[in-house]
């Protein structure tokens, strides 16, 4: 398990309650099922929620689980682009799924965990995970979500061909950013330096906040001096300011594509893969679909890919928990189908893990797993790598009611309708606001 190097404790409070709804299937009905490992299939359906960009193998789960208790599972895609809107305001209506893929930053305590998920504390897999629990996917001490896949960092991909031909130095910190941008404008026009995808929104919080404040969330914890009021988004001379003028210097200086405001992050895929762009900021959780480019061919695509990491001051992965192998158990009030729901937890963190590791050609996250048959395969091992020798959490997964609107500041900053400092004191404001609503400590 890697070295802890920055933690963000989890704050005890929600930010947003959506409570049980009139719809008689609506949360907090349910939870006469036990979730302590020993739970049946009882249910000859189930119906799960996902976000629509689903790794394979975590397909596979899906269906060994299946095929093996004949229980057939109805996945319903939920749209990438607005997964968490889309998601919350199905929620709100009353709608819950049997299993729930979701994440397991602060997102999820919009869902009343409390009241509307399964405590997952007793699953056996709960002590198997090491020491994620303490940042991501728990609750008031208490485990909702069962993570099983590895968790993507965030960072550049670039395409070692380009890279190689103009003899480029990998990126270490922003100002060698600057360095690639600047030498691909004079000796290889025709490469976009970094491709930028406004059109999806999510991705460009990535280049501007996760990776730029890698530093400040390694060395002082920056976050939780936000939420211990030590400090302030749009605080003069602070580092969220400053990574965010540096994003504005990459747009003004022609480091971005020239559709940056509406490209969409399938349009950099092939981009990355053909050399038209140099790199992009994206998450490993998007490996495999990086690999589509090159035929799925693994070993190909680390041939000609590579994943950089560069942080304000230095190299800094940034981490969060994947979407997707990360499951929540509502509680519908249908006992035979929540039992079955738990069974499946049981299951992908159980007798069927290893296969998806090996599936999946990553390092496993629950202890007593083996690596991958065969070894690491493409680019994990240098995800592998990231993830154990210097690392954060991303900063602002949990700061409640900010994570949701930073898109859209940055998106501003994109198309030139907002300043970093404005988007700086937005953030801010929003933060303070969830905070009181919340009732943090000292708000």
């Amino acid at each position: 398990m890697r070295r802890r190097i920055a933690i963000i404790g989890l704050v005890s409070a929600t930010v947003l309650t959506l409570g049980a709804c009139s719809n008689p299937n609506s949360g907090g009905g349910g939870g006469t099922a036990v979730a302590d490992g020993t739970a049946k299939v009882q249910a000859k359906e189930l119906t799960v929620w996902v976000n629509a960009v689903e790794l394979e193998a975590v397909k596979a789960v899906y269906k060994r689980f299946g095929d093996k208790y004949g229980v057939k599972m109805n996945i319903v895609e939920m749209p990438t682009d607005n997964f968490e809107s889309g998601v919350q305001t199905r929620w709100a209506s009353g709608e819950r799924p049997d299993v729930l893929e979701y994440h397991a930053t602060s997102l999820f305590w919009a869902l009343n965990p409390e009241q509307n998920l399964y405590d997952l504390s007793k699953m056996p897999f709960a002590s198997r995970a090491g020491d994620i629990y303490k940042d991501a996917g728990s609750h008031n001490g208490k485990v909702y979500a069962a993570i099983t896949d590895t968790p993507s960092l965030f960072g550049i991909f670039y395409n070692k061909d380009v890279f190689t031909r103009n003899g480029l130095n990998i990126p270490q910190t922003f100002a060698d950013l600057e360095q690639v941008c600047a030498t691909l404008r004079q000796k290889d026009p025709n490469a976009i330096p970094i491709w930028e995808s406004g059109g999806s929104a999510w991705p460009v919080q990535i280049l501007s906040g996760l990776m730029y404040m890698g530093s400040a969330q390694q060395s002082e914890n920056w976050a939780q001096q936000v939420t211990d009021k030590k400090t302030t988004f749009n605080a003069p001379g602070g580092p969220f300011v400053a990574g965010l003028n540096q994003y504005k210097k990459f747009k003004d200086t022609g480091c971005f594509n020239k559709d940056a405001t509406t490209a969409k992050f399938e349009d950099a895929l092939p981009a990355l893969a053909k050399g038209q762009a140099a790199m992009v900021a994206l998450p490993t959780g998007l490996a495999d679909m990086i690999a589509d480019q090159f035929g799925g061919d693994r070993a190909k695509t680390a041939q000609h890919i590579g994943f950089a990491y560069p942080s304000a001051t230095g190299a800094v992965s940034i981490w969060a928990p994947n979407v997707a192998g990360t499951w929540y158990v509502p509680k519908t009030g249908n006992g035979d189908r929540e039992s079955t729901a738990l069974a499946f937890i049981q299951y992908a963190t159980g007798e069927g893990y290893q296969t998806y590791v090996d599936e999946s050609g990553t390092f496993p996250l629950l202890e007593g797993a083996q690596p991958p048959k065969g070894g690491y395969s493409g680019l994990a091992k240098e995800f592998n790598d990231a993830y154990e020798t210097s690392t954060a959490y991303a900063f602002n997964s949990n700061l409640s009611g900010f994570n949701v609107e930073f898109p859209n500041y940055v998106t501003g900053i994109l198309s030139g309708s907002e300043t970093p400092e404005g988007a700086a004191e937005k953030s801010q404001k929003v933060f303070e606001q969830a905070a009181k609503l919340a009732k943090l400590p000292g708000w």
